[in-house]
């Protein structure tokens, strides 16, 4: 399959199953390729999958990614199995040797995920354990897609926050500094200092207008 292909039609949800050790990693974004065995069809390009951690852990994956990844897996018990925990956008598929250089990619075949959504509850589902690809229930994929939609709509809220508050930035008016708040200016915009008699501020530009010490006026 050419890696670099593309499909513009309908997007797909295609469930794939990987071990609980990889599918945290995936959702906790650490990596974003899956390895299966066979390639999907060229329609899933472009489409949806939804990562499902299986029934069966992989006590050699923790030190494998440990030693190759650099990436400490919790202890087995805080792994979800069974349940789908994040969903990505189908960006490209590699077969050896047409593939991207990455520790993560053992092969043969190569998912590479873009967008990827670790879902904020992980949903519950019966993996498939025979099928590469295969269909969420309606009620789980339903859950999914909720899950998803709200993610990617807090998201989209959230964007729009930044950038009404940045716009706001950029037209709010611009603030005195430190300069403005300290110095005190005369009407020839110098800088006026204290007296050293009375400490009243005066102008030292012999342009201006002298200064009468407050003191030296109170003296008869």
């Amino acid at each position: 399959m050419n890696a670099c292909a593309t499909n513009p039609g309908r997007a797909l949800l295609l469930a794939v199953t990987v071990p609980p050790e990889w599918a945290w990693a995936v959702a906790v974004r650490n990596t974003v390729v899956l390895n299966v065995p066979v390639a999907p069809s060229d329609a899933a390009l472009g489409g949806y999958v939804a990562v499902c951690a299986g029934a069966e852990h992989e006590p050699a994956l923790a030190p494998w990614l440990a030693t190759w990844c650099a990436v400490e897996v919790p202890p087995t018990a805080e792994l979800r199995a069974c349940a789908v925990v994040a969903v990505g956008q189908l960006e490209v598929v590699s077969q050896y040797p047409d593939c991207p250089q990455s520790p993560w990619y053992a092969g043969p075949v190569g998912l590479w995920l873009g967008d990827v959504v670790p879902l904020p509850e992980a949903v519950p589902c019966e993996p498939d354990s025979v099928s590469t690809y295969w269909t969420l229930p309606e009620d789980v994929r339903s859950a999914v897609r909720a899950a998803y939609s709200a993610v990617k709509q807090a998201d989209a809220a959230r964007r729009k926050l930044y950038e009404e508050r940045a716009a706001a930035a950029l037209n709010a008016p611009t603030l005195p500094g430190l300069r403005e708040r300290v110095l005190k200016l005369c009407t020839c915009r110098r800088a006026m200092t204290p007296c050293p008699v009375c400490r009243a501020l005066r102008c030292p530009n012999p342009a201006c207008p002298p200064h009468t010490c407050a003191q030296e006026g109170r003296q008869p």
